[in-house]
C-alpha cells in the first residue's frame, strides 16, 4: 500500500513504517512541504528496478566500447560546429521562405 507521510512524522514513527514496508510492501513516499522528498520502498522492489535498468545501459556501454576516445574539448568542439551549421541551415530555410513569401504569387485556382 502507498502512504504518504511528512518527514517529521516519519521520524516519530520510522519503525512503524519500516515494519510495513518489510511485512506488507508498503510503499512510504516522504514529503516535506508537501513536496516529494523521497521513497523508502522494498528491497525486492529496489532489485527489481536495477535489473531492469542494467539491459538498456549494457547496451550503452557496448556502443561506448566502440567509440573513439574523444577528449570534453574535442567533443564540446564538435556540438559547437554542429549547432552551428543547424543554425546556419535553418537560417537559409528562412531565407528562401521568405524570398518565396515575398516574391512568388500565390496559385491560382
Amino acid at each position: 500500500m502507498k502512504k504518504e507521510v511528512s518527514a517529521t512524522e516519519l521520524q516519530q514513527k520510522l519503525s512503524e513504517f519500516l515494519d510495513g514496508v518489510y511485512r506488507n510492501g508498503d510503499r512510504v513516499i516522504v514529503k516535506t512541504a508537501d513536496k516529494p522528498l523521497a521513497a523508502i520502498i522494498p528491497i525486492e522492489v529496489y532489485e527489481q528496478m536495477f535489473k531492469q535498468r542494467e539491459k538498456p545501459f549494457s547496451v550503452l556501454e557496448k556502443i561506448w566500447e566502440k567509440v573513439p576516445t574523444v577528449s570534453e574539448e574535442q567533443a564540446q568542439t564538435d556540438i559547437e560546429q554542429a549547432i552551428a551549421e543547424g543554425r546556419e541551415k535553418k537560417a537559409l530555410v528562412v531565407k528562401v521562405a521568405d524570398f518565396l513569401n515575398a516574391y512568388v504569387p500565390p496559385a491560382v485556382n
